[in-house]
């Protein structure tokens, strides 16, 4: 196995296999200080068709702290990345700040104009968490 050094650095290839790869191998691995490259790798405007798999390996930590951006992706995600992000968002502890937080999320979008047909079913699916 790689090291957790060479992982992170292979989160930055152009090749979506090889930051595939990396994004599950740093997931078996648990090291809480991946979640930051991740979150790096995901917001890349270049890995914007290919980022399930790298939303798909936050499940592996405890993401609390971007909540927001998960509840953001839920919303603007393809399916894959809606769904993957929609089951952390899930799993996260509800508390008060929580869900205060979802529901700041979910007042600043747009019902008529979200991205895709199954974001609006994320929006009720995330309104029931509240």
């Amino acid at each position: 196995m790689k090291t957790f050094e060479e992982l992170i650095r292979e989160l930055k290839s152009s090749d979506p296999a090889i930051r595939d790869k990396a994004a599950l191998d740093l997931m078996d691995i648990g090291n809480d200080n991946a979640v930051p490259p991740l979150i790096e790798a995901i917001r890349n405007p270049d890995n914007v068709d290919y980022r399930g798999t790298l939303v798909y390996s936050l499940s592996a930590y405890n993401c609390v702290d971007h909540l927001v951006y998960l509840v953001d992706l839920c919303l603007s995600g393809n399916f894959e990345v809606s769904s993957n992000a929609f089951n952390i968002t899930e799993d996260i502890e509800p508390t008060q700040t929580t869900t205060s937080k979802i529901k700041v999320q979910l007042e600043k979008h747009n019902l008529d104009n979200l991205p895709y047909e199954h974001s609006l079913e994320a929006y009720k699916a995330l309104s029931q968490l509240l």
